[in-house]
């Protein structure tokens, strides 16, 4: 962490931010005798993802044969296509491989005080970075079904989304990098104005300090991530969401 301050007359300011970094990996680990080295969790990072690696959509019925897979009995144009990573001729769960890592390997914070006069405010600004979300919950995966669809897949139909069914087709909501998004995002998680009163005035009344505060909670988020909170994705979707929250006050102190 590091921070720096300075004051010019009756301003002052301090700006400072921290960061941590994280990195980890299986040394030891109960698993399966796997057929493949791609398959192995040992060395790699506790929170890999593991899945199918996407490798685009079939133009054609045709196209399907020549590489089944054994997640349903036919696919058609607009499912997706993988890639067969042991060459076997199907796709099925011994083609699984590493895809990327679901823990941020950044989380960082920045803050911001200033104070001119008898007013004072607090900016708190906190991020994380260098990490997937897997877009797997029910907002992202319901493309079949009753009709009743999220934004996100009327937004994408024919483009990022697999070809819309009314029967789920198994192998287009495999775990796999085509579900796989950055996850980067900086919110604005703090942020409070607070005005002091005089001292010529409390002191009359026995106090020592008294404040008229301002203050919002989560209040912007930037991220690459539209329509669902990258802190957590599954709020508002099948929990309760994060909210914004404004609040205000008096602060006395005696």
């Amino acid at each position: 962490g590091l921070s720096y301050g300075d004051k010019f007359g009756h301003f002052s300011y301090r700006i400072g931010g921290n960061a941590t970094l994280q990195k980890t990996r299986y040394e030891k680990i109960d698993e399966p005798d796997y057929r493949y080295n791609y398959q192995s969790r040992l060395g790699q990072p506790i929170d890999t993802y593991y899945g199918l690696k996407y490798i685009g959509t079939f133009k054609n019925d045709q196209e399907t044969l020549e590489t089944p897979q054994l997640y349903d009995s036919e696919l058609h144009a607009g499912d997706l296509k993988y890639k067969d990573m042991n060459l076997d001729g199907v796709i099925d769960d011994n083609d699984r491989t590493t895809l990327g890592n679901t823990t941020p390997r950044l989380l960082y914070a920045l803050n911001v005080s200033m104070k001119y006069k008898s007013l004072e405010l607090f900016v708190l600004g906190t991020g994380s970075a260098f990490y997937d979300i897997a877009l797997t919950n029910s907002y992202f995966w319901n493309g079949w079904g009753d009709g009743n669809y999220s934004d996100f897949v009327k937004d994408n139909i024919g483009g990022a989304y697999p070809r819309l069914t009314y029967n789920k087709v198994n192998n287009n909501f495999i775990s796999s990098d085509f579900w796989l998004t950055k996850g980067d995002y900086f919110k604005i998680q703090n942020v409070v104005l607070t005005y002091h009163l005089p001292e010529r005035l409390i002191s009359k009344i026995g106090l020592h300090e008294a404040g008229i505060f301002v203050k919002g909670t989560n209040l912007a988020t930037f991220s690459g991530l539209k329509n669902v909170d990258p802190e957590s994705i599954n709020s508002g979707v099948t929990g309760y969401p994060l909210f914004m929250n404004l609040t205000s006050g008096i602060k006395l102190t005696f």
